[in-house]
């Protein structure tokens, strides 16, 4: 078995077509056709039956294109890790929500290391992050309630995150010393990804409040400049407010948000290139939590 065996199995899946698939590799047909015969014949099964010029997968090419896909994914990171093995890449992922002083500390955390290149995205969702590290995409992953299960990857907790109200200076529920969910009836709600899994639990929680209004904005900055203007209120982790976000605007606990679960988890691949620096990388993340919040 060789990648160009495994890369020919993909793009005959991908386009339901041996020609189509020869076309996408620049190869011809009959070589197409030689690699699946000599791949089907070491793994002693049919991976497609055929139907017209079109092929399916067989419940045994089912099964194996998960694998065909990570053996894929774990060659070409081996070959960029040995190539930048002098100046490793550390591919970092987070979910949306975190906070920019919180992401500037965690950069800084990681540039001070000497001879690491670094790569910081903001991710879909935890989901989706789970997916990137597991398909070899990201190194290290900050993920909320929902981990990736791999014996090629370790995963620590970190600590648990509250869910907040954050209102303006001056709105009238910044006076309130306990806030309850019934005095949210009427209120303009700002969210940021209000679909995702976190957020959407928050928003089930308020069925039944009366007339409240619905409001989505593009990120967590922009929800919280809004908030700050006067308009509306928001519901978000607290891990996203910072100090200077408390100069402008007031958070407040809500007793029915603390039971939804918020865990932040980090999760990293077990690679000895990059883990000298982990542990540097986590103590700035617990740093950061314990001295802003």
């Amino acid at each position: 078995m060789d990648t160009s065996q495994l890369e020919t199995f993909l793009a005959i899946y991908e386009y339901n077509n041996y020609s189509k698939a020869a076309e996408h590799l620049n190869v011809t047909q009959p070589t197409v056709t030689a690699r699946m015969k000599n791949l089907e014949s070491e793994l002693s099964c049919k991976l497609f039956e055929r139907s017209g010029k079109n092929v399916t997968l067989t419940r045994e090419g089912k099964v194996f294109l998960k694998y065909a896909t990570t053996i894929l994914s774990y060659v070409k990171y081996s070959k960029e890790e040995t190539l930048s093995s002098n100046y490793p890449n550390l591919k970092v992922g987070f979910p949306p929500g975190f906070s920019y002083s919180f992401i500037t500390e965690l950069i800084t955390s990681i540039i001070s290391i000497d001879d690491l290149n670094i790569t910081v995205i903001e991710g879909e969702d935890s989901r989706k992050l789970n997916e990137q590290i597991i398909a070899g995409e990201l190194d290290l992953v900050l993920t909320r309630n929902d981990v990736a299960y791999n014996p090629n990857l370790i995963t620590e907790y970190l600590f648990d995150d509250k869910l907040v109200l954050i209102c303006g200076k001056h709105h009238h529920l910044a006076s309130i010393e306990d806030l309850k969910m019934d005095d949210l009836h009427d209120e303009t709600i700002i969210w940021y990804r209000r679909n995702a899994p976190l957020i959407s639990s928050v928003d089930q929680r308020l069925v039944g409040i009366p007339n409240i209004k619905h409001i989505e904005v593009g990120n967590n900055e922009m929800l919280k400049k809004v908030i700050a203007s006067g308009i509306g209120i928001g519901i978000t982790p607290l891990i996203g407010i910072d100090q200077n976000d408390r100069e402008r605007l007031v958070v407040k606990e809500i007793k029915e948000f603390q039971h939804i679960p918020n865990k932040i988890y980090i999760q990293y691949r077990k690679n000895l290139i990059i883990d000298e620096f982990i542990e540097k990388i986590i103590n700035s993340i617990i740093n950061h939590k314990n001295n802003k919040h």
